[in-house]
């Protein structure tokens, strides 16, 4: 089963992905974690760590940038086929859905972002995590994180996509654990089906 996790960046997926991989171990599966992009394929993870680090502004199109994510997740494509194949659950923070919210929101052409990852392994269950981001987190250099009207404007294209394909969108709470609980109610049921 691979199970993705969506939202705009400093919202905690990182967090949750974590634990929802720690529970799945705890309940006795067999579970591992992806972050795409996957920085250590080569050579495009090592290309768009530096270019999203840069500090600066981004100094190639938004589609060649976005054919860089769509290579990493085909490099990665064979790894992530394997883990499925041995049986295991695969939690991946971030994945097609990604590119296409950054690229839309900045304005390349989702039909276009669409076509190029059909052939990417589809996602069995998709959860969208929503809410207001911990500015604390914001790393800097990062050349997305930084920009707020273009976060905002991710935001409403992770809408467009939940409205789209139906993902299971799970509001931020106070508490991280509450937030967790709401991800591991919906996620629970589905393993035994």
């Amino acid at each position: 089963m691979l199970i993705t996790v969506y939202g705009i960046n400093n919202i905690g997926k990182t967090t949750h992905t974590k634990r929802l991989v720690e529970r799945l171990r705890d309940e006795g599966h067999d579970a591992v974690r992806v972050k795409f992009p996957v920085y250590d394929v080569h050579p495009s993870g090592d290309y768009l760590n530096t270019l999203l680090r840069s500090g600066g502004s981004q100094m190639i199109s938004e589609e060649e940038l976005q054919l860089w994510f769509v290579i990493n997740r085909y490099q990665f494509q064979p790894t992530l086929e394997k883990w499925l194949k041995e049986g295991k659950i695969v939690v991946a923070e971030d994945y097609v859905a990604t590119g296409i919210a950054w690229g839309t929101a900045k304005g390349a052409s989702m039909v276009w972002l669409e076509n190029l990852n059909k052939h990417l392994r589809k996602e069995d269950l998709t959860i969208f995590i929503d809410g207001q981001r911990t500015l604390r987190a914001v790393e800097e250099g990062h050349i997305h994180e930084n920009d707020h009207d273009l976060v905002e404007k991710c935001r409403k294209v992770h809408y467009e996509l939940e409205k789209k394909h139906g993902w299971h969108r799970i509001e931020l709470q106070e508490k991280k654990d509450d937030t967790f609980k709401l991800i591991w109610d919906f996620v629970a049921p589905k393993l035994s089906s």
